[in-house]
């Protein structure tokens, strides 16, 4: 080396959060998701094999358009990894991208099936949750008998389809009935004529198959109809911790609903919540406590192989079983679906709470072999 000449720094390792920060579902990801990935980061030392670590985050304002575009100039920037990403039509546009530039995409609050079905790509993983777990649970919770009934209020977009579709096949299969459905439009605020048709049709169970936002809208309606009072049950399988939170258990007790996490399980997630809470304010969801495990797996594998080429780290990623505060043993399947245990939870009535965030009781553990679907050969060309 000539005399003066100075080593260059290595070159950051980057990686990039892209999420809703300020639509309908920041409270579901938003920011609570990249301070997770930073915490992650950070508890992983802010470098590996000698190079820092740079989180990028952006806001993709639930616009399509614009989401991919920011994916595709994230990944031509030197992006290797994009995590969360949410809107399922962004979902797809991203997962396409990670496949023909050959980079990686861990999907946290997307809830599509399809990203392992018709759209699967080995360059993707489904880490959190689906709408397949979140049918399977409501069925489990709600349904089960041929004597059983549904009408469901669905947004008309890929999320609530797939919701319903996945619980009218459990309800059919059993010998249920479907008596009815009524969709509506993603900017729809006002329920009362779908709950209405809900409410004469005498079904012995309303499913709300639509997003956390709309849910939220709709149980605050169901209570001024009194649906379950007039012995109505309201399965609300898209509704997560913050949505308890925000309805407040006046109007959310006794629900059922099926989470990924929940910070008062145990010494461990009770300590990661500790630590999100100090620096959020609030105590994390599912989505958001899972962005800390997904960017610690994937950083743990580009340092067992040695870099970041894509193909490598996708291979150890899914050799090695994932294990963190709310994983344990959990494989990631050839179709890339994260098989982790799942719970159902019932919420709380007010007078069994003893804090603002003391919300959920445990009802059952949902083992992943047996809540997610089973891998969709028709479809995925990896699982034939």
């Amino acid at each position: 080396m000539a005399q003066g000449a100075q080593a260059q720094p290595a070159p950051p390792l980057k990686i990039g959060v892209l999420t809703d920060q300020s639509g309908a579902a920041a409270d579901f990801s938003g920011r609570g998701t990249v301070l997770a990935a930073r915490m992650a980061i950070e508890d992983f030392g802010g470098q590996v094999l000698g190079r820092p670590i740079q989180l990028l985050d952006a806001d993709h304002l639930s616009k399509p358009d614009l989401g991919v575009a920011m994916a595709r100039r994230w990944y031509d920037e030197g992006v290797e990894a994009i995590f969360d990403v949410g809107l399922t039509s962004i979902a797809i546009g991203v997962q396409q991208l990670a496949r023909d530039k050959d980079k990686l995409v861990v999907f946290l609050s997307t809830g599509s099936t399809d990203m392992t079905g018709k759209y699967c790509s080995p360059n993707g993983i489904h880490w959190t949750y689906d709408t397949y777990s979140q049918a399977n649970g409501a069925f489990l919770a709600y349904g089960g008998s041929p004597k059983d009934s549904w009408y469901f209020l669905t947004v008309d977009y890929g999320y609530g389809i797939n919701l319903e579709r996945d619980i009218t096949t459990r309800v059919v299969a059993t010998g249920g009935k479907v008596l009815g459905t009524t969709k509506h439009s993603f900017e729809a605020t006002d329920f009362a004529s779908d709950l209405l048709k809900a409410q004469t049709s005498r079904a012995s169970v309303v499913g709300l198959t639509t997003t956390t936002m709309h849910s939220v809208n709709m149980m605050k309606q169901v209570e001024e109809f009194g649906l379950r009072q007039g012995g109505q049950r309201v399965a609300a399988p898209a509704l997560t911790f913050h949505d308890i939170k925000a309805l407040g258990l006046p109007i959310a007790h006794d629900l059922m609903i099926v989470e990924a996490f929940y910070w008062d399980m145990n010494d461990e997630t009770r300590a990661f919540a500790k630590r999100f809470f100090e620096k959020f304010g609030r105590m994390p969801n599912m989505n958001q406590a899972s962005a800390y495990g997904a960017v610690t797996h994937y950083l743990k594998a580009v340092q067992a192989v040695g870099g970041a080429e894509t193909s490598k780290v996708l291979a150890k990623m899914k050799e090695t079983p994932v294990n963190d505060f709310m994983t344990k043993n959990a494989a990631i399947r050839a179709d890339g679906r994260l098989l982790r245990d799942m719970y159902l939870f019932r919420v709380k009535k007010p007078a069994e709470s003893k804090g603002e965030w003391d919300l959920l009781e445990l009802v059952k553990t949902l083992p992943g072999k047996d809540i997610f679907k089973a891998p969709d050969t028709e479809a995925c060309s990896l699982v034939r």
